[in-house]
């Protein structure tokens, strides 16, 4: 049985069918016990959870798929531990993402969300006064140069922005090199561009907020998490940040009365920057047709699997 979590692109669920039953269980909590020693895959997105008590209560189970690229919704450690392969899709939503990352960033400094509301009232007198942020010419500063942030950072010297970045990276780095409060307290914009682990968790707090300037836009197509909400709220109705575009929230989805998703500054998009006509398939067909190799006993694609090889026979 391959339990899978969210629903994944058809050609994906295709590919799981023809290994095995499928049983989509959008909230494990209602799954029967009783049915683990059964359970040989769980295939998730983004919000299905692969905690470690669900590795745990699956003894059959030989992979954990995401169709996508991050891993902070399971606990890869537990399945390692446990001698069960994961498999994902790294580096596919590259463009995707950074394309989502400068819509946003557009879209709090030209105050689409702001203008377009009002024209659909028929207030095209919105217009009289208005003002926004042209992009020409500001810095923009990317905290976390992967590949997201390198295709970011072209963007950003199209429209003839001032590239910095913060990153960990020993070379390879192509635009000057900041550290992340002189990033923080010259840039215009700010771009955060990096995975969610222990050390990016809240790493944009209070004090953070405190450095930028007054008219800073900042953008997150990261994770939700990397950020402090309870600040961002504080920073945005004091004044102290000029607007905050996500694509990500903490928690997924937001709770109701969220102060920041309230606020008139925000353009917010509900995590589906790597869902395009053409990414979205691959990343669910990828993951899947690994997890079919893997439960026929073959190799999954070397560049899909996280951690540590799959050798012949589904064990790892």
């Amino acid at each position: 049985m391959i339990l899978l979590l969210e629903t994944v692109h058809p050609d994906a669920h295709e590919i799981l069918l023809d290994v095995d039953r499928v049983h989509l269980v959008p909230d494990l909590s209602t799954f029967d016990p009783t049915d683990h020693s059964g359970v040989r895959a769980i295939v998730t997105r983004g919000l299905g959870q692969v905690p470690a008590e669900v590795v745990a209560a699956c003894p059959d189970l030989a992979v954990v798929a995401r169709c996508g690229a991050g891993l902070d919704n399971i606990d890869t450690d537990a399945c390692l531990a446990a001698d069960v392969a994961v498999v994902h899709a790294p580096g596919l939503t590259t463009s995707a993402v950074a394309e989502q990352a400068v819509m946003l960033m557009l879209a709090v400094g030209r105050r689409l969300t702001h203008v377009d509301r009002e024209v659909k009232r028929g207030n095209w007198a919105v217009r009289e006064g208005f003002t926004s942020t042209e992009m020409r010419g500001k810095r923009l500063g990317i905290v976390g140069y992967g590949a997201i942030g390198e295709r970011v950072a072209e963007f950003g010297h199209a429209f003839g922005m001032d590239v910095v970045c913060t990153t960990r990276r020993s070379s390879g780095v192509d635009v000057p090199r900041l550290e992340l409060d002189e990033l923080l307290a010259t840039s215009d914009v700010i771009q955060l561009c990096v995975p969610l682990t222990d050390e990016t968790r809240g790493m944009i707090g209070a004090r953070q907020f405190a450095t930028m300037q007054p008219s800073a836009i900042v953008v997150n197509t990261a994770r939700g998490p990397v950020v402090d909400h309870g600040a961002l709220a504080d920073a945005l109705e004091a004044g102290a940040l000029a607007g905050y575009g996500a694509d990500v929230w903490d928690p997924e989805p937001p709770s109701s009365g969220d102060r920041v998703l309230a606020h008139p500054s925000t353009a917010v998009t509900p995590h589906v920057a790597g869902l395009t006509d053409t990414t979205y398939r691959e990343i669910c067909v990828r993951p899947a047709s690994s997890v079919a190799r893997i439960l026929r006993g073959e190799a999954p694609d070397s560049a899909c699997l996280f951690g540590h090889a799959v050798e012949s026979g589904g064990s790892t």
